[in-house]
Order: C-alpha cells, then sequence, then structure tokens
C-alpha cells in the first residue's frame, strides 16, 4: 500500500515518521478516512448553500489528508477551501468532481472494500 501512495505523489517516509512506522495504525487512519463520510457530506453541504459547513469540513479533511500524507488529496481540498473561506463557490464543484475521481483510486487500497 505505502509504494503505491509514494507512486501516486503521497508523502508516506515522512508520514510514516509521524505514525511511529506502525502500518497497522495507518492502514485503519486511512481507512476511516478514505472510507468515512467526509466528501459525501461536503456534497450536500455544497448542494445546499450552507458554504460555512463546507469550509469547515473542506477544512478539516484537508487536514487529516495532509497529516495523512495524502499530497494530491490535500492539495485539491485546497482548491475548495481557499474560496469557500472567503464565502465564494466559483470552481468548487469542479474541483470537488475532482476529488470524487482520485477519490474512488484511493478507495482502492481501503482493507474494508
Amino acid at each position: 500500500m505505502l509504494e503505491t501512495l509514494e507512486q501516486w505523489g503521497c508523502e508516506t517516509e515522512k508520514t510514516m515518521e509521524r505514525f511511529l512506522d506502525d502500518k497497522e495504525f495507518y492502514q485503519e487512519c486511512y481507512d476511516l478516512f478514505i472510507g468515512g463520510e467526509g466528501l459525501e457530506h461536503l456534497k450536500c453541504q455544497l448542494d445546499e448553500g450552507r458554504i460555512t459547513d463546507a469550509f469547515v469540513n473542506a477544512h478539516g479533511m484537508k487536514g487529516t489528508a495532509s497529516n495523512l500524507g495524502l499530497v494530491p488529496i490535500a492539495n485539491i481540498l485546497s482548491k475548495i477551501v481557499e474560496p469557500l473561506r472567503t464565502g465564494k463557490t466559483d470552481g468548487v464543484m469542479e474541483q470537488y468532481d475532482q476529488l470524487c475521481a482520485i477519490w474512488k483510486k484511493y478507495a482502492t487500497l481501503c482493507k474494508n472494500n
């Protein structure tokens, strides 16, 4: 799994230092994040125009992705967070669609899949 993430542009070496090289714990955290409902909640929040909620959710997801070393996901979430920070939604749905596409790829590495 870690080798695949590295090939996809993730920062596995630094991340595993944070996780004290505990690969099982990392996998658990990864599965909880990727298999969680954050992405679905974000879609609902955006569809309902709940910009503040969408910002808080996307910002938290960005932090988790960063802590997991999932740089490609964190980068897309940054492009969602920044407009939402100022109450704007320009380009956010396009970024959300990109996020969904990459999310599916990462979901293939979940143990519970």
